[in-house]
């Protein structure tokens, strides 16, 4: 048998080449020996490198638990805002009992101003004053009920609600004051001034002068 035909020798002829790239590729290959060599015979692809994680996957994670972190806090303040407010609530909130009905303010009553009616004066209620001819009498106060028999007298009226009536002749009559009710019999003159009087007189002709609000002279 011719030596040249010995089927290992030729293998071993054919693997040399390979064992030796395989070596020279293991002195001079990359940092930290990666990819290896193959295996002496081995003659497949080569071997896929170690599986390394993704740095989007670790990214992933820390963003979930950071969202997590955010609606945790969100939570939690929420929850202890309206325990506050509840509890402010609960201590600063008057009740009313009864329920049911409307809460209403009450209202401050109105000031009304009262109108006097005029009324003619009873003659037993009146106090009825004589003064001397040609003399002087004055009216004052509030609410009087006075009946002068004038003798070309000067009579003088004023303070408030006061009702007067005079008999005979009169030399003047000066009402002023408020809400006075004057009737006169007889005079020579009439001065009214202040406010809301109200002078009538029965007959003659006086002279008549009038000031201040809401005055009234009429003939009878």
């Amino acid at each position: 048998m011719n030596p040249d035909d010995d089927p290992e020798k030729r293998i071993r002829d054919l693997e040399r080449p390979l064992t030796e790239q395989a070596r020279e590729l293991g002195t001079t290959g990359t940092p930290g020996g990666w990819p290896p060599p193959p295996p002496a015979g081995y003659y497949g692809p080569p071997m896929p490198p170690p599986s390394v994680p993704s740095p989007s996957s670790g990214m992933r994670v820390g963003w979930i638990v950071l969202a997590l972190l955010v609606v945790g806090l969100i939570i939690g303040g929420g929850a202890i805002v309206a325990t506050s407010l509840f509890a402010v609530n609960r201590a600063g909130t008057p009740t009313i009992s009864g329920g049911g009905g409307t809460f209403t303010t009450p209202t401050r009553p109105s000031r009304t101003t009262r109108t006097p009616t005029p009324t003619a004066p009873s003659s037993s209620a009146a106090t009825v004053e004589t003064p001397a001819p040609g003399g002087n009498v004055s009216v004052s106060g509030v609410s009087e009920n006075k009946r002068i028999a004038c003798d070309d007298t000067v009579v003088t009226i004023s303070g408030v609600d006061n009702t007067v009536v005079t008999t005979g002749h009169c030399k003047l009559v000066q009402v002023s004051g408020m809400n006075n009710i004057v009737t006169i019999d007889a005079t020579d003159t009439i001065d009214v001034s202040g406010i809301d009087n109200k002078v009538t007189y029965r007959g003659g002709s006086p002279k008549i002068s009038k000031s201040g609000f809401d005055n009234t002279v009429q003939k009878e």
